[in-house]
């Protein structure tokens, strides 16, 4: 109750402080505050740079597992991380060697997202790994090696399964895929809506057809 008053106040009350690291760092604390209940995305990504990791422009993080080296993680501008993404910037098993090798600190590796990228929810990006520009990193993938430009990734251990133009005309010829300027994207708008607009435009899309093939074995069942 008190730290919800003292926020209100603080406009008026930072009048008569000069400026300096205290004003700076109050005025960030509230600055994430007020954030986290307004865009939680937005803040996810404020909230990466407090920890170190480098974060462009334009960025949405629904997810934020940087465990603990978020300094050697770099991200590029216009990337959405999903939900349950990992960025994983050590690996721990080399410690089971510790008494074989002497003094081992532990093996670590940098991260690097280019711009204009989508990280499927749950995917695992590992150490020492480069993801180009234009990716599409697939949900569930772990990826364990660089990445070029212009991929979409999928599978464990990931592989490029073809180019993002490629990704683009299979949604766009998709009906599955919503291009109408009267349905907005569901964040811009209240659930209840998102949630009637997108029932109502599935209602008479089938789901995928069982090929053939598993259909009969499984009446063999």
């Amino acid at each position: 109750m008190i730290k919800r008053i003292l926020i209100k106040l603080w406009p008026y009350i930072s009048r008569i402080i000069p400026e300096g690291v205290f004003k700076e760092k109050v005025n960030r604390k509230i600055y994430l505050k007020q954030l986290f209940y307004k865009n939680r995305p937005i803040w996810r990504v404020e909230l990466a740079k407090n920890l170190g990791a480098k974060v462009g422009k334009n960025c949405q993080f629904y997810s934020l597992n940087f465990f603990s080296e978020p300094y050697l993680i770099e991200i590029g501008d216009d990337v959405i991380l999903s939900g349950e993404v990992k960025l994983v910037t050590h690996d721990g098993a080399v410690f089971l060697f510790k008494d074989e090798i002497k003094n081992v600190q532990g093996n670590y590796g940098r991260i690097k997202i280019g711009n204009n990228c989508f990280i499927g929810m749950g995917a695992i990006i590992l150490p020492n790994v480069t993801i180009g520009d234009n990716c599409i990193i697939s949900a569930g993938a772990v990826v364990m090696n660089s990445i070029p430009d212009n991929s979409v990734v999928m599978g464990n251990p990931a592989k490029v399964v073809f180019k993002s133009q490629m990704y683009k005309k299979l949604k766009q010829n998709s009906k599955r895929t919503i291009i109408n300027p009267e349905y907005a994207h569901p964040t811009q708008i209240p659930p209840d809506v998102a949630r009637n607009i997108i029932e109502k435009y599935f209602q008479e899309i089938p789901f995928a057809k069982i090929p053939a093939a598993k259909k009969k074995s499984k009446l063999n069942d």
